[in-house]
């Protein structure tokens, strides 16, 4: 081949490579398909190794508004969502997932505030919100300091969430965060016990096992809280990963009533609850856990240290 012909190829070919990777690279778009939100990456998982899915793009673009802009400790706040598809109209097929419209989970940097909100907590869901895929919630921060904002909903379905970061002025301050490595925890008059692997390795399927007393006897009603026998946040301790899973009875599988995407029709059960957590990288981890028994949600958190 003569040696003109040769550079031209040779041009052409590296052209043509050049090209792809910038349409490549034209494909992440800060308004691109909410995956794991811009901000923390998310997981959801259902918590039962036999119905685990993976979090599938859902093509929409999230947005929040908050009522005050600038939010001061011990004001009542409101924190609106909005919820757009890539053309900026109202996102369609928003369904109801665990009794819910949306899921809004707040937790503070030195993780001594968790909240779970939800818009029906609030006001009524109207035809109108659904309509506009605006919905709101209500919240007055008790600390100074930075917060992940958690948004959890799903269309058809398709779970997809988005997070934010939240800084809230006044007082008192956030302390810094401590390391309370203790597998024993109380709530009232509840003892919750968490078992778990000595080693826990990143990417690998962890399940933790959970053990509910109450006055020294184990409990055996527990009631399913927004159709799941657990709900979990699992927080990077950075906040850098945040993953959503739920609680079920060891070696059951989850029932998912009609109409209610990821639900449970368990009524009583306990006092064991596992779930099955795939952390997604090294580091720790703070688990906030919710149960419900005799009408009260009780809420305890652990950390853990994935390998």
């Amino acid at each position: 081949m003569h040696t003109t012909t040769i550079e031209i190829f040779k041009w052409r070919f590296y052209t043509a490579i050049i090209f792809c990777v910038l349409i490549g690279l034209s494909l992440f778009s800060f308004r691109g398909p909410v995956l794991a939100g811009t901000d923390a990456p998310h997981i959801h998982d259902t918590g039962n190794k036999h119905n685990a899915h993976s979090l599938q793009t859902v093509d929409a673009v999230i947005d929040l508004e908050t009522t005050p802009e600038h939010i001061s400790t011990h004001t009542l706040a409101t924190l609106r969502f909005s919820l757009r598809d890539q053309a900026g109209k109202p996102l369609s097929g928003i369904t109801v997932s665990h009794e819910r419209i949306l899921h809004v989970i707040v937790v503070s940097e030195d993780f001594t505030v968790f909240a779970h909100l939800h818009p029906e907590n609030f006001n009524a869901v109207t035809p109108e919100m659904i309509q506009d895929a605006r919905f709101s919630v209500n919240y007055s921060f008790p600390k100074a300091g930075r917060y992940l904002v958690a948004l959890d909903s799903a269309v058809h379905d398709l779970h997809f969430s988005k997070q934010f970061f939240i800084n809230i002025t006044g007082e008192p301050n956030m302390a810094a965060t401590g390391t309370d490595f203790s597998r024993v925890k109380k709530s009232g008059d509840y003892v919750i016990r968490l078992t778990v692997p000595e080693h826990m390795k990143e990417g690998q399927e962890t399940t933790l096992g959970y053990f509910i007393e109450k006055d020294g006897k184990p409990v055996s009603d527990l009631e399913p809280y927004l159709a799941a026998l657990m709900h979990l946040a699992v927080i990077k301790t950075d906040l850098g990963y945040f993953i959503h899973a739920h609680g079920e009875a060891p070696g059951s599988s989850p029932a998912h009533p009609e109409g209610h995407i990821h639900g449970t029709t368990r009524k009583e059960f306990g006092p064991v609850i596992e779930a099955n957590v795939i952390f997604p990288v090294k580091g720790m981890y703070q688990i906030f856990s919710e149960i419900k028994h005799q009408g009260k949600v009780i809420v305890t958190s652990f950390i853990v240290k994935v390998e």
